[in-house]
């Protein structure tokens, strides 16, 4: 039964620890101006799935800003359409100083070829499903569960250890009395 509650009590700290690394994560991207930013990449959630096979929706993805010059035909980058939608695509060909850009999952190519101005960054790494978690935590409900969750653990653990040590004196006071 021991080793259960230590198991039991030191996931639940492994999962606060997380639950509040997130938090902060997303509470600098908050203050960013909304850009979340890890390791020197900018991290974006996927939200359509134009990119699959290579990633699906629901993915997070890392963009690093590289010059112009260092993009290749079949990298992955992200940039703004002329709509300022941020879009992630691969190129599949480069003319005219001008990106030509195409979804994986996307019958054709994108139809404005994206200038140097446009690009944002190009695709470092991708994490499955994490955007999904994330995007719920940004909206007001998950912001409060993610918050308000800690917090009530932490004050019921409390609480659990008071009663505790009050039992245990209690139960020291009673064998000192006979």
């Amino acid at each position: 039964m021991g080793y259960v509650k230590k198991a039991f009590t030191w996931m639940a700290s492994l999962l606060l620890i997380l639950v509040i690394a997130l938090c902060g994560f997303l509470m600098v991207g908050k203050i960013n101006g909304g850009k979340t930013q890890l390791f020197g990449n900018e991290i974006l959630v996927v939200l359509s799935g134009s990119m699959k096979p290579a990633f699906d929706t629901g993915s997070i993805v890392a963009i690093k800003p590289v010059p112009f010059s260092e993009i290749q035909i079949g990298d992955i980058v992200t940039f703004e359409d002329l709509d300022k939608r941020t879009i992630t695509h691969r190129v599949i060909d480069i003319v005219d100083g001008k990106l030509i850009t195409k979804g994986d999952a996307n019958d054709g190519q994108d139809t404005d070829p994206v200038t140097p101005d446009r690009v944002r960054g190009k695709v470092q790494f991708t994490v499955p499903y994490i955007g999904y978690l994330i995007n719920f935590v940004k909206s007001p409900t998950g912001m409060f569960l993610f918050l308000a969750g800690p917090g009530v653990y932490l004050i019921v653990s409390q609480v659990w250890k008071l009663l505790r040590m009050l039992k245990e004196q209690e139960q020291a006071s009673k064998s000192q009395v006979e």
